[in-house]
């Protein structure tokens, strides 16, 4: 497999600008996480009768999911910038504070999110079957894998359809947002068809 077809299936590689690979990962690692835990609350307890009657339709649902992102709002655009400022010849130090900055507020934003995933759990509170882990870690890990050659594929594609001319940074964002999109697609039916507190004992 030559160099530029490697990079083209893995756009966070970005080999012209090697400074830049490290936040490209750690945005993709932002995202990665904070997938999951849409997926989590937009899915596992969706269909329980506890947690349903606050959900009237796919609007609440998507405002459910919609949750997880919002609380990163500011790590990840603060990545993203940290990004576009290794792929530019920004000032070194207006680079470097952003690079903390950024790095500082994602470590805060991924504890505060995985917290409110967390307390999302209302397990205490049910007074049917109790609930069940709704998913083991090679369920993430084979969910992950497929949203990795799902973002690869997107960007072949993507790559093929531009002939051959699509920039690395244009690559990324499609890449990326297709992984986002399947971990949370991936995710949606075991986590939905996990037991929750229902008295069926499957939601």
């Amino acid at each position: 497999m030559n160099g530029r077809f490697r990079d083209v299936l893995w756009p966070a590689s970005f080999p012209d600008a090697p400074r830049a690979r490290v936040h490209a990962h750690a945005l993709a690692t932002l995202v990665v996480i904070t997938s999951v835990c849409a997926a989590f609350k937009g899915f596992y307890w969706a269909d329980d009768p506890q947690v349903s009657q606050y959900r009237a339709g796919l609007g609440d649902m998507t405002r459910a999911m919609a949750v997880p992102f919002r609380l990163m709002a500011v790590p990840l655009l603060l990545m993203c910038a940290a990004l576009a400022g290794a792929l530019r010849p920004w000032p070194r130090v207006t680079y470097r504070v952003l690079a903390v900055v950024a790095w500082t507020t994602s470590a805060l934003g991924i504890f505060v999110v995985l917290l409110d995933t967390e307390l999302t759990n209302d397990s205490d509170y049910c007074t049917a079957n109790a609930p069940v882990e709704p998913i083991s870690g090679n369920v993430v890990a084979l969910c992950l894998l497929a949203a990795l050659a799902a973002g690869s594929s997107a960007a072949w594609i993507a790559w093929v359809i531009s002939r051959r001319r699509a920039r690395p940074a244009a690559l990324y964002a499609v890449w990326l947002a297709t992984v986002a999109a399947t971990v949370v697609l991936t995710l949606a039916v075991p986590l939905h068809a996990a037991q929750t507190c229902g008295p069926s004992g499957v939601g």
